[in-house]
Parts: structure tokens; sequence; C-alpha cells
């Protein structure tokens, strides 16, 4: 994954209005995921608040970097996004670092699939 905000399979122009329409800050830390987890894009921020430095790779599937104990609740409100149209979940979890350890986050995701075709996830570090 680049260290760029990138939309998967999309344009420049698209990333541009995608984030735009989103009314994306390149300072939030948001990450916007597909309903199987797969990360399409990230700001900058996140990979501060994860401990991520600019030659680290970092895994493109979101559940990889949640706890365990919080992964349900995330996978289930994804899938109910996708499938029932939720529009908002709200999540205290616990997120891991570059380094292995654990931080904890307050998560809201958005759900953004029809206009956009990705769930938009702003964290806020607790």
């Amino acid at each position: 994954m680049t260290r760029e905000p990138l939309l998967a399979g999309s344009t420049v122009s698209d990333r541009k209005r995608f984030q735009s329409n989103l009314r994306m800050d390149r300072h939030l830390p948001l990450i916007v995921v597909d309903t199987s987890g797969e990360i399409h894009h990230l700001t900058p921020p996140v990979y501060t608040l994860l401990e991520y430095s600019p030659q680290q790779p970092l895994d493109t599937c979101f559940f990889t970097h949640v706890h365990s104990r919080n992964l349900q609740q995330v996978r289930h409100d994804l899938h109910a996004m996708h499938r029932a149209g939720k529009r908002r979940a709200f999540w205290l979890l616990r997120l891991r670092t570059a380094r292995g350890h654990w931080r904890w986050f307050q998560v809201q995701a958005h759900n953004a699939l029809q206009d956009y075709g990705g769930i938009v996830l702003h964290l806020r570090p607790i």
C-alpha cells in the first residue's frame, strides 16, 4: 500500500472527487474499507497513530489490525452496512500498532457504500 491516499481502481480525478465529496481532511485519521475489510484509503495521520514509519508495509486487511475481542462486533456492523443498509456504527476497540502493542480508539463508521463504494472509519485515540 502506498503512503498516498488511494481509492483502489480509481483515477486521480475519482480520488479527488471521493475526498471532496466526503469532506476528507488529510489531517483527520480516516480509513476507507470495503465490506470485506480491505483498506482502500488511509490518511497520513493513521500511519502516525498506528506507529508506522514510511518504510514499513501496512497490511491492507483492516481486520488484521483489530483485537480479537473486538472483531466480531466490527464484522457484524460492516455486514449490516452491506446487507441491511445500516448507516452508522460506533466502536470502542483496540488496534494493533506497528510495534505490536494494542491501542484503544473510538471509531465512527459511516456507510458510504452506495455513493462511493466504501465505509469511512474515523479514528479517535483515547
